[in-house]
């Protein structure tokens, strides 16, 4: 098995690992956004296919971007979500909230 096609294996076997997890706990969900020390609270909406996921993030002020990650390369917990490499993460709760204020 060349190099790309074991790439390929491991990113399928992550896939089913983890899409339903994360369709289920962040797709359309209130979620805070966070990258270095920027902390935002909106909507993701995820699409996954089999390179990764896509987010499509808007914020309740009304900013909208995008980000994504491969699936050898998430962060995937029960209440996290994140690319190692990349810098964000989405989470169910404020991950610092001494920053609202």
């Amino acid at each position: 098995m060349d190099a790309e096609e074991e790439i390929k294996q491991k990113q399928k076997a992550l896939r089913e690992r983890f899409e339903q997890h994360i369709l289920d706990n962040f797709d359309g969900q209130e979620v805070w956004f966070q990258q270095k020390r920027v902390q935002l609270v909106g909507e993701a909406k995820i699409l996954a296919d089999d390179w990764g996921i896509h987010v499509n993030f808007e914020s309740e002020e009304g900013e909208a971007f995008s980000v994504s990650g491969r699936w050898d390369y998430l962060v995937v917990y029960a209440d996290r979500l994140g690319a190692t490499y990349c810098g964000w993460s989405l989470t169910t709760f404020c991950p610092y909230p001494e920053w609202n204020d």
